[in-house]
């Protein structure tokens, strides 16, 4: 028996969308896996009653193609972008393909356009999450994008300076970041850095750092999430 509020569609290229069965909506959260990931690797924080969100959420887990990615040895797997080992177990900027992160960031945008325009164009009730590499890519599209989200939530991941980032969007953008203490490729430090660097400190800003964390998403982070997301919602103070 499905206890799901929601109908399940898995798209030809294997996004996942999750939409009431009541067809009715007044938000869009994306969620974006990382490497070796799919969308059936987090699908079960979303479809079930008491799931992460209320079921006035529409839910769209994108697929990454599959491609050969240096850190697995050069063989094919899901991925968004090339990973090079040139540091090891840990990722810089260096470390990664900005022309397949930009390939893959425009297809995001693609999406969200799209979702947009079912919401009148109220680019505010679409959140944009990601994990990893998904993470990396929630930066560069939240920044970069021409009109502002909700806000983009990054697990384990960073912002690039290579980016274009438009103005309104590094001032104004609702910002979550969530570290790991214990993450061995995406390391505290050096994430940090590179959001000082790239945003700086402003009021929109949070960074939450899980010490005892790795390289993983946890139930803790997740349930934060839902806590941060629903508090813009009714505009509540983070």
């Amino acid at each position: 028996m499905n206890d799901s509020p929601f109908n399940r569609i898995i798209k030809s290229n294997n996004d996942i969308y999750l939409i009431p069965k009541s067809g009715e909506y007044n938000y869009i959260f994306i969620f974006i896996h990382g490497l070796h990931a799919k969308p059936e690797t987090y699908i079960n924080l979303f479809d079930k009653n008491e799931g992460l969100f209320p079921s006035d959420f529409k839910i769209i887990l994108p697929c990454a193609p599959i491609q050969n990615v240096d850190v697995n040895n050069g063989k094919p797997t899901t991925s968004w972008f090339n990973i090079t080992n040139k540091h090891g177990k840990e990722i810089k900027e260096d470390s990664i393909d900005l022309n397949q992160l930009e390939i893959s960031s425009n297809r995001i945008k693609k999406i969200i356009k799209e979702e947009a325009e079912l919401l009148n164009n109220d680019y505010s009730k679409i959140f944009l999450s990601g994990f990893s590499q998904g993470a990396c890519l929630s930066f560069n599209v939240g920044l970069t994008l021409e009109n502002l989200l909700g806000s983009i939530i990054c697990l384990c991941g960073m912002p690039l300076s290579s980016y274009e980032i438009r103005k309104n969007n590094k001032n104004i953008l609702n910002i979550l970041v969530i570290l790991g203490g214990k993450d061995q490729f995406f390391k505290e430090d050096y994430v940090k850095e590179k959001i000082n660097n790239i945003i700086g400190e402003r009021n929109n800003l949070i960074i939450k750092v899980y010490e005892n964390n790795a390289h993983h998403v946890y139930d803790d982070e997740m349930n934060y999430i839902k806590e941060f997301v629903l508090k813009l919602i009714n505009n509540q103070n983070l």
